[in-house]
């Protein structure tokens, strides 16, 4: 009951372990007959989990003790050590951990240790080697570390010495042809490196496996004297040089298995001895040459791979007497002529790999009568003609591979015959004709790709009852019409069906992947309107970028936007001509500060020169059409006039400002008249265009302060009615009382201070 307590989950497990019952009756235990003494533990499979309890060391008269495939874990009980009867200790598959006790070796009748499949690390204990009863050692699919000690040589009864799948490293011992015992030595999927010692023939195993090491040097032709080999393997090391042809010698082997090297030369004929041999594997070496007739005499033969090698010529057509043989694979080499048509003999043959290869003609119809065969591959090679017909009578045909070929005709009715076919590859040939609607059979078919051949016609609708269907590849033919669309079908992207230019796809989505949405069919039309409709969406958005890197026109204080390019009209009025960068920086990129008022479609800004002297930039508005007429004319006629300085400024607070020139009473002794055009140029500062003179009108009265011109009498014109800007009224209060002394009718000319100047003008 102490046993019990210390499993973890016991109460389950050995829920019959209760002290009300005859313990012999327990699960898992024998006892002796005479003593009733518990001499047998068998606890294996019963999901224990927790640590293997101190409390089974009490079982003094164990002689077997089997806890394997349980789920125990934590060291191996040095208690164990005191079952000084015990003689079969198996805990292999559970997560042991810990190092391998070395008190084992005082369990002095101990003849099967077997800890494989744990988690166990550290060294081998060395005191286990000398233990003479010891029979098997298994410790397979540990981590244990170290190296193979010469002293495993003085295991004198052992027979099984397995270490596969540890992380061992050094090389094999040189005396390792001492063990004399030993019938199985399985030192596989270590590190071991070096040579294969040359007295390795003196050992008399049945089983030799070291592959999956880094064992270098040649294959020692000694083993070839090893009589009792049943099974060698090599494989998948570091080796190279020749295949001893002395190997053809060992008549009882059954398992020759080379692959994975570098082994180099020809396939030894001599291999054509070993009669009972049933697995020949040489695949992934460099050997040369061609295959050895002499292999058709291995009537055993059950599995040949000669994959991935450099060998030429002909398969032998004798090779159809190994009629045993289950898995030909001849992948990758240089193989060429064509298929023997013996190959119908092979009833036996499941697994027939054929591809990357120089192999042509015609594919055989004969291989239609392999019967057994579930993978069929030829692709990579130069196989013409049509696809045999009766490959459709392959019922157990699971994957059949015919791509990268130059066959031709259509794809055969009788695949429809097909029943557990699940992969169909005939891409990148030049089949041709209409897709049998009798593929609408093959219920289990998960991948049928058909691309870059020269189908036409319609998908056949009865594809859609293929619901195992998950890999479909029609691009690049010449298909026609719609893809069907069954729901299955909606799971197959674009790129199955490109290349068929009259084939219309109906899409649910965007990816053709989704159930929902409206159906959109696609065409070669709508892949051209697409790629317009892209450029003309790529054209509008290259105009929108290089419109907004475009200089921004500058927006005055009225909010009214000044559009298109900059243009300066310089007037020479003795002063150096400026540039229109000149002007910016003096102004600011004309800044609002700088503004001394506002026209019906312009803004004026005042601009000291670097010379001190003062200007004024009259800047339009682009949007209105009649803005560069009226500027037209007062250039025309501001340019008649003789004044040097005529500067207008703003007013505030219904003052008016000092703004002409100190110089002008040098050239204009009357100011009356200065006086009257700077009146006039305040009338033009009012907010609403309705009261502000036109640049016509403006130009008139410019003309009319001039002194009549001696010259020869002009017939008089169309007269304008000024009135509507005159005031009569003498209050002029304000710097504008005094007009001069010129005729009455000036004073109509002027409107008050108080209605010109105001805030409102401003």
């Amino acid at each position: 009951m102490a046993v019990k307590a210390g499993f973890g989950n016991a109460a389950n497990a050995l829920a019959d372990w209760d002290g009300g019952r005859d313990h012999c009756a327990w699960r898992g235990v024998a006892c002796d007959n005479a003593s009733f003494a518990v001499f047998a533990l068998d606890l294996k499979g019963n999901k224990l989990t927790g640590q293997i309890p101190d409390e089974i060391g009490d079982c003094v008269s164990l002689k077997y003790l089997d806890l394997s495939f349980n789920s125990l874990y934590g060291d191996i009980p040095f208690s164990i050590s005191k079952l000084k009867q015990l003689e079969d200790l198996i805990l292999k598959n559970n997560q042991l951990t810990g190092p391998i006790p070395s008190t084992l070796s005082q369990i002095p009748n101990l003849k099967t240790l077997d800890l494989a499949q744990n988690q166990l690390t550290g060294d081998i204990p060395r005191l286990i080697y000398w233990n003479e009863v010891l029979q098997y050692l298994g410790l397979r699919g540990n981590s244990l570390t170290g190296t193979l000690s010469p002293d495993m040589c003085q295991l004198t009864g052992l027979w099984y010495f397995d270490v596969r799948g540890n992380n061992l490293t050094g090389t094999i011992p040189e005396n390792i042809g001492n063990c004399t015992s030993f019938e199985i030595l399985d030192i596989s999927y270590n590190q071991i490196s070096g040579e294969i010692p040359y007295n390795i023939g003196f050992l008399q195993v049945a089983t030799l496996s070291l592959q999956g090491n880094r064992l270098t040097g040649k294959i020692p032709e000694v083993i070839g004297l090893m009589q009792a080999l049943a099974v060698l393997d090599l494989s998948e090391n570091e080796l190279v040089g020749p295949i001893p042809p002395i190997l053809g010698n060992l008549s009882y082997t059954g398992k020759l298995y080379l692959h994975g090297n570098k082994l180099t030369g020809e396939v030894p004929p001599e291999l054509g001895n070993m009669t009972k041999l049933s697995y020949l594997q040489l695949d992934d070496n460099e050997l040369m040459g061609t295959i050895p007739a002499e292999l058709g005499k291995l009537e055993e033969l059950f599995e040949l791979n000669l994959a991935n090698n450099n060998l030429e010529g002909p398969i032998p057509t004798n090779i159809s007497s190994c009629t045993a043989l289950n898995k030909f694979n001849v992948y990758g080499n240089r193989l060429n002529g064509s298929i023997p048509a013996g190959f119908q003999n092979l009833e036996s043959l499941t697994y027939l790999n054929l591809s990357s290869n120089n192999f042509k003609g015609q594919i055989p119809s004969e291989l239609g009568h392999i019967i057994n065969l579930d993978t069929l591959d030829l692709s990579y090679n130069g196989f013409s003609g049509p696809v045999p017909a009766t490959i459709g009578d392959l019922e157990h045909l699971l994957e059949l591979n015919l791509s990268k070929n130059h066959l031709s005709g259509s794809v055969p009715a009788e695949f429809g015959n097909l029943r557990s076919v699940q992969v169909i590859d005939i891409s990148n040939n030049a089949m041709s004709g209409y897709l049998p609607e009798e593929l609408g059979q093959l219920q289990n078919l998960d991948s049928l790709i058909l691309n870059n051949n020269s189908l036409v016609g319609e998908i056949p609708a009865q594809l859609a009852n293929c619901f195992s269907l998950n890999t479909l590849n029609l691009s690049y033919n010449n298909l026609s019409g719609h893809v069907p669309s069954a729901r299955n079908f909606s799971k197959f992207p674009m790129e199955s069906f490109l290349g068929n230019p009259m084939l219309r796809v109906r899409c649910k989505d965007s990816s053709c992947g989704n159930s929902n949405g409206p159906k959109v069919v696609i065409s070669r039309w709508g892949i051209a309107c697409i790629v317009l409709g892209f450029i003309i969406l790529l054209c509008v958005m290259l105009l929108a970028i290089y419109k907004t890197n475009r200089p921004q026109p500058l927006v005055k204080a009225c909010e009214k936007p000044v559009q298109g390019p900059p243009k300066i009209v310089l007037l020479q009025m003795d002063m150096a001509i400026h540039t229109y960068d000149d002007i910016m920086r003096l102004t600011e990129n004309l800044s609002e500060k700088y503004i001394i008022g506002y026209g019906a479609s312009s803004t004026v800004y005042k601009c000291v020169l670097k010379s001190g002297k003062a200007v004024a930039v009259k800047r339009l508005y682009s949007q209105y059409n009649h803005g560069a007429r009226e500027f037209e004319t007062e250039l025309e006629t501001v340019g008649s006039i003789r004044h040097r300085n005529l500067i207008l400024s703003r007013a505030d607070d219904n003052t008016v400002m000092e703004a002409v020139d100190s110089e002008v009473s040098v050239t204009c002794t009357d100011m009356g008249l200065v006086r009257k055009a700077f009146q006039l140029a305040l009338l033009c500062t009012k907010r609403h265009p309705i009261d502000r003179p036109t640049m016509h009108e403006v130009a008139r009265v410019l003309l009319s302060l001039m002194p009549a011109p001696a010259v020869k009498p002009v017939t008089a014109s169309k007269t304008v009615d000024y009135t509507r800007y005159l005031a009569t009224t003498p209050d002029m209060d304000h710097g504008g009382a005094d007009i001069g002394d010129n005729s009455s009718s000036d004073e109509q000319w002027f409107v008050r201070f108080g209605e010109v100047i105001s805030k409102h003008t401003m």
